[in-house]
C-alpha cells in the first residue's frame, strides 16, 4: 500500500497548527522559510502483529460509488469522506485532516461536480476531531456556490479549545499515538485508517459552521435530501449520527468502526461517557437500516448484519463498563481489574471487535478513573515517591547499576519486555548512559507484539525518542489566515496563564493590558505572586498596553507576520514602551 506523510491526530492536536505558539514569540520571530523538510524517526524494522498487518487491505485509496448516489473516499487520510449526490447539490460528510489530504481528494470531487453538474452545497461535520474538519476550506475555495456548513452546537468551541492550555503535551503524545514520524517501513496503519496525512509542515483549513444543530434530534432537508440528524454522544460529546430516510442509510460517525472502540485515547482525553456511547448505539439499532456507511472502515450492508454488529458493539462496551464497576465495588485496584478482564468468547472472536484501535484494559482504567479519580484506593498511592527517588531505591535494591542492567537483560531473555521497560526506565531516570538503548529495545519488543495500532505506534515512536529522535514542532505560519478568524482571542491569552514561571514571581504583582479591535475586546493579564489571572477589561494599574486588531495579533502569534513590521506599519502599538512589554512577557515560558 502506498503511504504518504504519516501523522497525527485525531482530532485534537491539529488545531495547534493554527495558533498558540506562545506570545513570547512576539520578539523571537522567525521568518517564513519556503524550504520544507519532512522529519522521520530512524527505521526500527520491528516485526508486525499479523492481525494488524492484514487490516491494511481495507484502507487502500479509492473513491467509489458504494451505492446509488453515495460516494465513499477511503485512504486519503485517517477518516473517510462521504459524498451524497442529493437532488439540489453535493453534500459532503467530513473533510479530512488538512490541506494536503484534502488536495489529494480534490480532483475526484471536481470530477464528480463535473459529472453531476452540481457544486458542493453543504458540508456536515460529524464531530470536532481534526481528521474530520480541517480540510473543509479546500473543497469550497474554487466554486462560486455558497456552502452551508452544519455542525453540533459545541463543535466549533471544541475545535477552538484545542488551541489552549494542554497544547504542547497533547501534540507530543498525539505524535506518538498516530506514529506521525515513523518511517514508511515502520508505520503499518492507524487501526481505523491507513495514516493521518500530517507532519510538522502540514496546514489546516477549517471553515466555521454556519448551520448549528441544537436539538437532540432534527429532521431536515439538506440540498433536497431528507435526513435525520441525532446528537449521539460517544467518542466525543458533539458526535452527530445521520440517517438518510429515503435511502435507509445510517452514517454512525465515529461511534462505530471496525475495531474495539477507543473508549480512552492514550494521547490523553477527558472521560468519554461510555454509557452515553451505548445509548447512542441503541438509537442506531432502532433504525433497522439496510446500509451503514462509516467514517472509518468499509460499509456494512444488510439490516441483519448491521443489527448484529451494532448489538455486539454496544454489548462489548457495556460489558467492560459493568465488569469494571463490579471490580470497583469489590475494592480491586485498577490494574487488577484491567488485567483480569476478557470479553465473552462470542465478542472476543468477532472480527469487528479486535483491539486494533482501542483496548479493553485501557478502557477499564479510564472507567475506573472516570468514577473514582486518580486514587487507586491503595494507601501506598497516596504519597508516592518521586521518579528519581524510586529509581535510586530500585538501583540500591538491585545492588547497583550493573546488577540492575543484568536484571534488565534477564527480563528480555525471559521475554518479559514490560518488566525490562520498568527497570530500564528506573535506570534512565538515574542518568545512566546505557539505559536509553535498553529502554528502546524493550519498547520495540512491546511494539512488535501489539495488535493495537495506537499502542504499537506509541511504543515505536518512544523507542526512536530513546535513541535520540526529537519530535519536531509544527510550523504554525503555514496555516491559511482564514482559519484563525473563529478562534477566540482569549484562547491565546489563556496560554500565558499555564506558562507562568511561578517560582520567579512569588513576590511580584504587576498587570499588563491587551486592547484588541475589530472586534473590540479588552483584557488584563495580572501576575499576582505566583498566579497569572486573566480579567476582562482594561485595569487602571496596567504598566503598559498592547493595541492591535485581533487579526493582526493572531497572525503574529501564529508567526504569519513579523511583529516589527506590524509596529512599523502602525497595525500594532505598545503604550508604555517595548521594554516594559518584553519584561512582562519574560515572566512566561517560551512555548514551542
Amino acid at each position: 500500500m502506498k503511504r504518504f506523510f504519516r501523522g497525527l491526530l485525531c482530532g485534537i492536536v491539529l488545531t495547534v497548527l493554527v495558533a498558540g505558539i506562545g506570545l513570547y514569540g512576539f520578539f523571537n520571530f522567525t521568518a517564513q522559510n519556503d524550504v520544507q523538510t519532512k522529519s522521520f524517526a530512524p527505521v526500527l524494522s520491528p516485526e508486525v502483529h499479523p492481525g494488524l498487518e492484514a487490516l491494511s487491505a481495507g484502507f487502500e485509496r479509492s473513491f467509489e460509488e458504494v451505492m446509488p448516489g453515495i460516494y465513499l473516499a477511503t485512504g486519503y487520510g485517517l477518516a473517510n469522506v462521504i459524498v451524497i449526490d442529493a437532488p439540489d447539490g453535493l453534500v459532503m460528510v467530513d473533510t479530512l485532516e488538512g490541506i494536503e489530504a484534502a488536495e489529494g481528494l480534490l480532483p475526484e470531487i471536481r470530477a464528480l461536480r463535473k459529472q453531476t453538474g452540481k457544486d458542493v452545497t453543504d458540508i456536515i461535520y460529524t464531530h470536532n476531531h481534526g481528521d474530520h474538519v480541517f480540510g473543509s476550506g479546500v473543497f469550497t475555495s474554487d466554486q462560486q456556490t455558497p456552502v452551508r456548513i452544519w455542525a453540533h452546537e459545541n463543535t466549533a468551541n471544541r475545535v477552538h479549545d484545542v488551541v489552549g492550555v494542554l497544547r504542547p503535551i497533547l501534540f507530543l503524545r498525539s505524535m506518538r499515538q498516530f506514529g506521525s514520524f515513523l518511517s514508511e517501513e515502520d508505520l503499518i496503519n492507524i487501526g481505523i485508517g491507513p495514516f493521518l496525512l500530517v507532519n510538522e509542515n502540514s496546514r489546516v483549513y477549517f471553515k466555521e459552521p454556519t448551520q448549528i444543530i441544537e436539538e437532540k434530534v432534527v429532521h431536515l432537508q439538506i440540498a433536497g435530501e431528507n435526513l435525520v440528524i441525532r446528537q449521539a454522544e460517544g467518542e466525543t460529546p458533539d458526535q452527530l449520527m445521520l440517517y438518510l430516510t429515503d435511502r435507509d442509510v445510517l452514517l454512525p460517525a465515529d461511534n462505530y468502526y471496525h475495531a474495539f472502540p477507543n473508549l480512552y485515547a492514550i494521547r490523553g482525553t477527558p472521560y468519554r461517557d461510555v454509557l452515553a456511547w451505548v445509548d447512542s448505539i441503541d438509537g442506531m439499532i432502532g433504525l433497522n437500516a439496510s446500509a451503514m456507511i462509516r467514517q472509518h472502515s468499509q460499509p456494512v450492508f444488510g439490516a441483519a448484519a448491521i443489527k448484529t454488529q451494532l448489538t455486539d458493539y454496544r454489548d462489548a462496551i457495556q460489558f467492560v463498563h459493568d465488569q469494571t464497576v463490579r471490580g470497583i465495588n469489590k475494592g480491586l485496584m485498577p490494574n487488577d481489574i484491567a488485567g483480569g478482564l476478557q470479553q465473552p468468547p462470542h465478542l472476543a472472536a468477532a472480527p469487528y471487535l479486535q483491539e486494533f484501535y482501542g483496548r479493553v484494559d485501557w478502557a477499564s482504567r479510564a472507567i475506573f478513573s472516570g468514577y473514582l479519580g486518580w486514587f487507586s484506593g491503595d494507601p501506598k498511592d497516596l504519597l508516592p515517591l518521586s521518579s528519581k527517588r524510586e529509581a535510586a531505591l530500585m538501583i540500591e535494591l538491585a545492588g547497583g547499576r550493573e546488577q540492575l542492567k543484568q536484571r534488565i537483560a534477564e527480563a528480555m531473555q525471559r521475554d518479559e519486555p514490560q518488566w525490562a521497560l520498568v527497570l530500564a526506565t528506573h535506570l534512565r531516570t538515574s542518568g545512566d548512559p546505557d539505559a536509553a538503548e535498553m529502554q528502546a529495545l524493550a519498547l520495540i519488543a512491546l511494539g512488535e507484539r501489539e495488535i493495537s495500532a495506537t499502542g504499537r505506534n506509541y511504543f515505536l515512536t518512544s523507542a526512536a525518542e530513546a535513541r535520540g529522535f526529537v519530535i519536531p514542532q509544527p510550523k504554525t505560519w503555514l496555516t491559511p489566515q482564514e482559519s484563525l478568524v473563529g478562534i477566540p482571542i482569549h484562547s491565546y491569552l489563556e496560554l500565558l496563564q499555564v506558562s507562568l514561571k511561578a517560582e520567579e514571581v512569588l513576590d511580584i504583582e504587576v498587570a499588563y493590558c491587551f486592547n484588541f479591535s475589530e472586534p473590540a475586546e479588552q483584557y488584563t493579564m495580572r501576575i499576582r505572586r505566583g498566579v497569572a489571572v486573566l480579567q476582562s477589561g482594561l485595569a487602571a494599574d496596567c504598566t503598559g498596553t498592547l493595541n492591535a486588531p485581533t487579526a493582526t495579533f493572531k497572525a503574529i502569534a501564529a508567526k504569519a507576520i513579523n511583529p516589527a513590521m506590524a509596529r512599523a506599519s502602525g497595525a500594532l502599538t505598545i503604550e508604555g514602551g517595548v521594554t516594559r512589554f518584553v519584561k512582562f512577557m519574560g515572566n512566561f515560558e517560551k512555548r514551542p
